[in-house]
């Protein structure tokens, strides 16, 4: 489900606005000062993720949210939230928890250079996810080791179709090796076996069929992010690039010294945060609000950002809305754009 709109009433006592999504890409949300933007996308937020304890903070009287199945979630804000869902002239009443399961939704906030950990402690964001990265990348790379006697075989196959099968995943185990995730495949089996292979080893080859399955299906799309979060953040970078290793995220000058990633420009840290905020911490589908995505942003990369974020939307399927001061980043898409006035 997609949202389409949103339009909140009384926002301060004072505000009436409406943002219509594009559906399939970015939304731009511009205004002055004080108009209320990020309360109005921090409410939509707030909501989409059941917080409703925020939402009661918030002065507004009532906010509808269009989706694109015909539905409409109103929230109305009294001495107690009502919340409901209204489709086909009937309506329900929603709890906290029912809000959650609606549009998953991920906010990104100008202060996203430092992230607070469970223990309270405030940390640099780039360290954080650095290290994060770090764990999911060993996690994966105990996954390389196929072991068939471990496998279930499930249904049989023909050995035509296991050929077919593994010619098929071929491509997407060369492009994870890419991303430095390598199968470690039995001694005596091959990705690509003749007919002659898989009728002498059916059995087996049926297992490494099933065993590649289950490790793309796990490890494809983290191996996808790596290799997207490079290329994007390196067309960024001037006289330098980010290498992963090992799931370890390094800074190379052009002249082979590696520098800390502390030591980068403000501008330089907010790119890898947003981008790695979308490709690793977004799930499918979702709504993400990128509030001020210029923040310490030269003007010509602000003048980029809009046309890269589009395109990780269609690798991911989101929404992606950004909260800006900037024409720069609105750029050339001013049909995406939607002003807030008073």
């Amino acid at each position: 489900m997609k949202l389409i709109s949103a339009s909140v009433t009384g926002l301060f006592g004072v505000y009436e606005h409406r943002i219509e999504f594009d559906p399939k890409g970015i939304t731009f949300v511009h205004s002055t000062n004080g108009m209320g933007k990020s309360v109005f996308l921090g409410l939509i937020y707030g909501v989409l993720r059941g917080y409703t304890e925020t939402v009661r903070k918030i002065p507004f009287d009532r906010l509808d949210l269009g989706f694109d199945d015909g539905s409409t979630l109103i929230v109305e804000r009294g001495d107690d939230l009502l919340v409901q869902m209204q489709k086909n002239e009937l309506e329900e009443r929603l709890g906290q928890y029912d809000l959650q399961t609606i549009l998953p939704a991920v906010y990104i906030s100008p202060e996203r250079l430092t992230v607070r950990r469970q223990d309270g402690r405030l940390m640099y964001a780039i360290d954080v996810y650095s290290e994060e990265l770090e764990d999911r990348f060993l996690t994966a790379k105990e996954e390389t080791a196929i072991d068939i006697n471990d496998t279930d075989p499930g249904e049989d196959m023909s050995d035509a179709d296991i050929e077919a099968r593994l010619a098929d995943l071929k491509p997407k185990t060369d492009f994870m090796y890419s991303a430095g995730l390598r199968m470690n495949l039995p001694v005596s089996l091959r990705m690509t076996p003749s007919r002659y292979d898989i009728n002498k080893s059916h059995e087996n080859y049926l297992r490494l069929t099933r065993a590649v399955e289950e490790y793309v299906d796990d490890c494809y799309e983290l191996a996808e992010s790596i290799v997207v979060f490079q290329d994007i953040v390196n067309s960024f970078f001037i006289n330098k690039k980010l290498v992963i290793s090992n799931g370890k995220m390094q800074v190379v000058m052009n002249n082979g010294r590696t520098i800390p990633l502390e030591v980068l420009s403000s501008g330089e840290k907010h790119i890898i945060v947003i981008f790695y905020r979308l490709l690793f911490q977004t799930p499918h589908g979702a709504l993400s609000i990128i509030d001020e995505p210029e923040i310490s942003i030269h003007v010509s990369w602000q003048q980029r950002l809009g046309r890269v974020l589009m395109d990780v939307c269609r690798l991911r399927d989101l929404q992606i809305v950004a909260a800006t001061h900037s024409p720069q980043v609105i750029h050339d898409m001013w049909d995406r754009s939607n002003e807030l006035r008073a």
